[in-house]
């Protein structure tokens, strides 16, 4: 990716606001939205977005009302949150260990009639969901089981036993099996959208092949849903595949670009900031690590500095250190004005939008209202 190309990079900039603030494309979002809803209707799966890229009931809304199923969360708060703001179907994507951690999910659940799939990758976890289930037992509640595909972190072993014994304790404790899940996440770290893809083949095969374990040991009905933004960017859906689960794609930022799964007009996220002072080493905005993040990349990526700021005229300059409330950028050839505006694409849309109470949704005419991030600071 060449960050010196001015014309791919420049979009107005309006001085309409106190910065720093997170400014988000409506035409671009829009765009992403409806791309990956095209591409899950054409495939004739299931789409549940998973929202922790952004976080806001508003935008889970609208890609509700293009075709999404439900909604997919990282943290029981976050289910809350969005349960509160009118949606009915929600997928915890993160292991219960304690049934305290969703008691307060499912307590909501069943007063506003919302569907709460929950998974799990251990007898512990198993029992735990049991334990929260008797406390709302006209909870309307299914458990998928988490499959590790690759990345690691958690999900049972697809080359074990594991599922099947799993499987079982869920049937004695009366919980209703909702199939597997996974997530690719690994494929952040391939480099590439051919290896990328393969990443993709790979995830498919081992769930469908754990798919037929479970279903010759009698649990005949077991969906399998994926997700992860570059599997679903960088390959078809799989044959035998019935829910997918992007999140990034609504947003995208510098990593989609740098592994080739994203254009820059597509970056619907960007942080608007204002160059507060310029020295002989750096010029310096009034956006720092409270507002980008010190993320460089998710899942095995590690970009040079911290984003790309972008000038009125469509010059760019890498980020290259950040301290609590500035940040660093490196000008060697150009250097812009005190109290000029940049524009920011950062390395990780998700990390930054969890770091706002509200976004700025720009249309095209240059208007703008703001939104909510409704489930901030939701990390219990």
């Amino acid at each position: 990716m060449d960050i010196n190309t001015a014309e791919q990079w420049q979009r107005p900039l309006i001085d309409d606001r106190l910065t720093p603030y997170i400014e988000v494309d409506a035409a671009r979002l829009e765009q992403n939205l409806q791309q990956m809803q095209r591409k899950a209707d054409a495939a004739g799966v299931a789409f549940r977005p998973h929202i922790k890229t952004h976080k806001s009931v508003w935008i889970a809304r609208r890609q509700l009302a293009l075709g999404a199923r439900g909604v997919t969360v990282s943290k029981p708060s976050e289910g809350v949150s969005f349960i509160l703001g009118g949606i009915r179907d929600l997928l915890l994507a993160y292991p219960v260990v304690q049934a305290q951690s969703v008691a307060e999910l499912l307590r909501l659940a069943v007063q506003h009639q919302a569907k709460i799939t929950l998974i799990a990758d251990t007898l512990q976890g198993v029992a735990a969901i049991a334990d929260a289930r008797q406390q709302q037992p006209d909870c309307d509640l299914s458990v998928a089981i988490k499959v590790d595909v690759g990345l690691h972190r958690i999900g049972v072993n697809p080359h074990t036993d594991q599922a099947v014994v799993i499987a079982q304790a869920l049937r004695e404790k009366g919980l209703r099996f909702a199939g597997l899940i996974s997530h690719a996440g690994h494929a952040y770290g391939a480099g590439n959208p051919a290896a990328i893809a393969e990443i993709a083949h790979q995830e498919a095969a081992l769930m469908q092949q754990l798919q037929a374990t479970l279903q010759a040991a009698v649990f005949t009905d077991c969906p399998i849903s994926v997700g992860s933004t570059p599997t679903a960017l960088a390959a078809n859906v799989a044959p035998g595949i019935d829910e997918i689960r992007p999140g990034n794609y609504a947003l995208l930022d510098l990593t989609a670009c740098r592994l080739g799964l994203s254009r820059v007009d597509q970056l619907a996220l960007s942080v608007i900031s204002r160059v507060v002072a310029v020295n002989e080493h750096f010029a310096i905005i009034d956006a720092g690590s409270k507002m980008l993040s010190s993320d460089k990349g998710p899942h095995g990526t590690n970009a040079s500095g911290f984003g790309i700021a972008v000038d009125a005229i469509g010059k760019t300059y890498e980020i290259a250190k950040l301290s609590e409330e500035h940040g660093f950028l490196l000008c060697p050839q150009h250097r812009p004005e005190v109290g000029s505006l940049v524009r920011i694409f950062p390395n990780h849309s998700c990390a930054v939008m969890a770091q706002s109470d509200a976004f700025i949704l720009r249309h095209e005419q240059g208007d703008a209202e703001q939104h909510a991030v409704s489930a901030r600071g939701n990390f219990i």
